[in-house]
Parts: C-alpha cells; sequence; structure tokens
C-alpha cells in the first residue's frame, strides 16, 4: 500500500466487527441487523470516537445481509460545507427521488457534522424525514447533540460515542504498531492513550507523525505543562504566548494545529468554569476552521484564550 497514504485511512476499519465500539452501541447496532429493522439514526459525541466509520460499515454489514449491491443507494454529505437550505431542497431531494436502475432497497442519507446546518435546514430536514419514512433511513452525525433542534432529535434513535473500552483501543493501535514496526513500550501506549482520551483518529495521527526508523520519537505532554501554558497565556504578552507555542511545538514534535486542539482539548476535560456561549462559538469556529486557514486559527486561538481564561 502507499506509504504516503494517511494511517488513518489505512487502518480505517471496513468490517463492521472490526470497530472499536461501547459495548452498548455495539450490541444495539448488531440488533440492527439481527432483527433486519433499520431505524434513522442520529450519533452523537468528541471527535474521533468512530462515529463516521460506524454508520459506514453498519450501512454496509446491512446491505450485505440482504444481498443487496449498495452503489447508489446511500449518499454521504457534509453539513458544514453547506450550512443553509439548499442542501436540503437539492442535494439530498434529487437523491431521495431519482429512481436506481436495477437497484431495490431502502435509501440511506448520512449526513456528517450536522450540528453545523442551520435551524432552518434543520426543520427542513425534519419535514423531509417524515416524507421519505418509508424508503429512506437518515443517519445523523455530530460532536454538540445541544445545537440539534429536539424536533428533529425526536425522529432518531440517539447513540452517544464517548468512553471506548481502553483495551479495545489497546488492540487496534497495537495492530497498527506490529504493521508498522514501531519500537514503544506499554507505558509510552499509555501515555498516548491518556492524552487523547477515546479520539482514536487522533492516537494514529501521533504515532504516524511521531514514528521514525529507529522507533516512536515521544515526549507527552503533562497536564503540568498544560496548567502552565494556562498561567502564560493569562499573564504573558501575545507576542512572548506566540513564542511559548513555536517551543512546545518544537519540543514535543507536534504540530501547533495539533497543539491547540489537545490545549482545547485539556481544558474541555479539566476547566468547566469557562463554559459560556462565547466558549462553545470559539470551539466552533476553531474546529471547522483549523485544517483551512491553520496559522490565522492559531493567531486567533491565542487571543480568543487570553480573553477567555482572564475572566
Amino acid at each position: 500500500m502507499n506509504e504516503k497514504i494517511p494511517w488513518v485511512e489505512k487502518y480505517r476499519p471496513r468490517e463492521f466487527n472490526k470497530i472499536v465500539l461501547e459495548p452498548i452501541n455495539k450490541e444495539l447496532l448488531n440488533n440492527i441487523i439481527e432483527k433486519n429493522h433499520f431505524p434513522n439514526l442520529l450519533f452523537y459525541g468528541p471527535p474521533g470516537t468512530g462515529k463516521t466509520t460506524t454508520i459506514i460499515n453498519l450501512i454496509d454489514k446491512y446491505h450485505k445481509k440482504n444481498n443487496i449491491l449498495q452503489n447508489g443507494l446511500s449518499i454521504h454529505l457534509n453539513a458544514s460545507d453547506d450550512r443553509g437550505i439548499d442542501i436540503i431542497r437539492n442535494q439530498i431531494n434529487q437523491f431521495v427521488n431519482t429512481k436506481s436502475l436495477f437497484k431495490n432497497g431502502i435509501k440511506f442519507v448520512i449526513l456528517d457534522e450536522i450540528d453545523y446546518m442551520t435551524k432552518n435546514a434543520q426543520q427542513a430536514l425534519k419535514y423531509l424525514i417524515q416524507q421519505y419514512s418509508e424508503n429512506v433511513r437518515f443517519c445523523l452525525i455530530c460532536n454538540y447533540i445541544s445545537r440539534i433542534d429536539l424536533s428533529l432529535q425526536n425522529e432518531f434513535i440517539k447513540l452517544k460515542f464517548c468512553q471506548l473500552p481502553i483495551t479495545d483501543i489497546n488492540r487496534f493501535l497495537n495492530n497498527i504498531i506490529l504493521n508498522e514496526k514501531i519500537s514503544i513500550t506499554e507505558n509510552q501506549i499509555k501515555a498516548i492513550q491518556k492524552m487523547f482520551g477515546s479520539d482514536i483518529r487522533s492516537m494514529i495521527n501521533f504515532l504516524q507523525s511521531n514514528h521514525n526508523h529507529h522507533g516512536l520519537n515521544i515526549k507527552i505532554i503533562s497536564n503540568e505543562c498544560w496548567e502552565e501554558l494556562i498561567n502564560n497565556i493569562i499573564t504573558k504578552e501575545f507576542n512572548v504566548i506566540s513564542n511559548i507555542l513555536n517551543e512546545m511545538s518544537n519540543e514535543y514534535n507536534i504540530k501547533k494545529t495539533n497543539l491547540i486542539i489537545n490545549f482545547l482539548t485539556y481544558l474541555i476535560k479539566n476547566k468547566s468554569y469557562i463554559y459560556s456561549d462565547d466558549w462553545m462559538k470559539f470551539i466552533e469556529m476553531v474546529m471547522h476552521n483549523i485544517n483551512i486557514d491553520a496559522e490565522y486559527i492559531i493567531n486567533y486561538s491565542t487571543y480568543q484564550l487570553k480573553n477567555l481564561l482572564s475572566k
């Protein structure tokens, strides 16, 4: 396989049974297949916990059980690409109304990052779901379920993706470590898991970006380092903070964008006192744009964090 392929894609599970899932979610989803009854599903929870991978493989398993060739019977859209109502009226409406030649079976609409859709678009989606309830199933994915209109939520079976089993994560990572011939200790694996929680995607990216032919070049940012960064953000000038982030990026061999994301993850887990509407808007802005204009987002994050943490 091409070594330039991101490991996240290289090791993305292609079978439902190989996905790391919480036991209760695994049981519920297996029941869907066993009973051959597929409801509308809403998956929510932090990034990197397997929501998109799970729904894609679940639909594939459902089609295989029913001996259906799935090409043309599902559409996968990212709602953040177009937050307005047009995504409902045009792409989805056209898809559900198109007759599939030589194909029978339920159609599936997968909508990623649904929490970025406007309220009007969510209402339009609800009416579309009700209109096509007989032959179309909708599978929604989001990070923040609080941003989903309650009347839309009521159309779905909701599954939370959060605390994935540590032993299953460990088994998944060890498969990558074995295949890529990475020299790493058990303590280092535990440190990576501690740093990223249930965010398997970030763990895989970390392994790929920090490994070399001599093993894993790894230094884990401790909680003490994060606390020191909080203090520096509150007390230091903007240019000093920028230099500190550059130094941390070099010392821990981590991209500044990933450094910001990891720092935000630490704040979310440990500093609930900063939660506010401004905080939520800030998090949404960063997560949605960090891969589009990284340098701007880093400067923006530094400025906003100084204001938010100083309150």
